[in-house]
C-alpha cells in the first residue's frame, strides 16, 4: 500500500533518504580513517543524541516554565 502523493510527505522522505545516504557514506570515511571501534562509539553517540535531545529540550523547557510561575507567584 503507498500513500497519496503530499508533498509534505514526499519533502520528509527525501530528507530522511538524504540524511541515511549521508551517514552511510560518513560510516564508511570513519571507518576507513579511525577504524571500526572508534567509528561505531562516534555514530552511536550521534545517535543516541539525535534521539534523546528532543526529550531532553522539552524536559528543560518544562523546569523553566515550571521555575517561572513559581517566582511569580506571590510569596515565591
Amino acid at each position: 500500500m503507498s500513500r497519496p502523493a503530499d508533498p509534505v510527505h514526499h519533502d520528509h522522505d527525501q530528507a530522511l533518504a538524504l540524511a541515511v545516504l549521508f551517514l552511510t557514506g560518513s560510516v564508511l570515511l570513519m571507518s576507513c580513517w579511525a577504524g571500526p571501534v572508534t567509528t561505531f562509539a562516534a555514530v552511536a553517540v550521534l545517535v543516541v543524541t539525535a534521539y534523546v535531545a528532543p526529550g531532553l529540550a522539552r524536559c528543560l523547557a518544562v523546569r523553566r516554565a515550571v521555575r517561572r510561575l513559581l517566582r511569580a507567584l506571590p510569596g515565591g
